[in-house]
Order: C-alpha cells, then sequence, then structure tokens
C-alpha cells in the first residue's frame, strides 16, 4: 500500500512540475519564428512521409545491397577454406594410412 501510495504521490507531482514548466515557457516556444529553409533533417523527416514507397524501395535496395555483400564474403571464405583444405590432403600421400598400419 505504502510504495503505490509513493508512486501516485510522485507521479502527481511530476505531472504538475510539467504542466507548471509548460505553461510557463508555452509564450516563449510559440514566439520563435519558423524557419521555411529547414535544416537538413528537417527536410529528411518531410521527404520520408511525403512518400513511403520510396523509402521503402530505399530500405530493400540497401537490404538487398548488404545481403549480397555478405554472400560475397561468405563466399570467398568457403572458397579459402576449401583451398586450405585441399592444401592439407596434398601433404599426405595416397598411401599414408597403409605406411601407418604396417609400422604398427
Amino acid at each position: 500500500m505504502v510504495p503505490t501510495l509513493i508512486a501516485i504521490v510522485l507521479f502527481l507531482g511530476s505531472f504538475a512540475g510539467l504542466a507548471y514548466m509548460t505553461r510557463k515557457k508555452l509564450p516563449l516556444i510559440l514566439a520563435v519564428p519558423i524557419k521555411k529553409k529547414g535544416g537538413l533533417a528537417e527536410f529528411k523527416v518531410s521527404k520520408l512521409l511525403s512518400s513511403p514507397e520510396i523509402f521503402l524501395q530505399k530500405l530493400v535496395s540497401k537490404a538487398r545491397i548488404f545481403s549480397m555483400k555478405a554472400e560475397a564474403k561468405t563466399s570467398d571464405w568457403l572458397v579459402s577454406l576449401r583451398k586450405k583444405s585441399q592444401e592439407k590432403n596434398g601433404r599426405f600421400s595416397s598411401n599414408y594410412w597403409n605406411k601407418l598400419k604396417k609400422k604398427g
């Protein structure tokens, strides 16, 4: 019961403080002139909101490029692993195990 009461008091106090600050600062915020030539971030946001299809096309295109790069990298790894495997197999002669059995 006590922790709930404390949580409620903190919530109401925080809400009252937020309301007070908003009431005090709202006239100052409204008095700030709005720039029509917004920054780069504003341009990107408005561009994304105006054409979500183009945003999705770019997103899918980038995902495709990333997957192609990852596929190429894994292909390179496979080639190098196969090369190392062939080099290891080339060190031993075909009758290596037969020679080993004769010694034992």
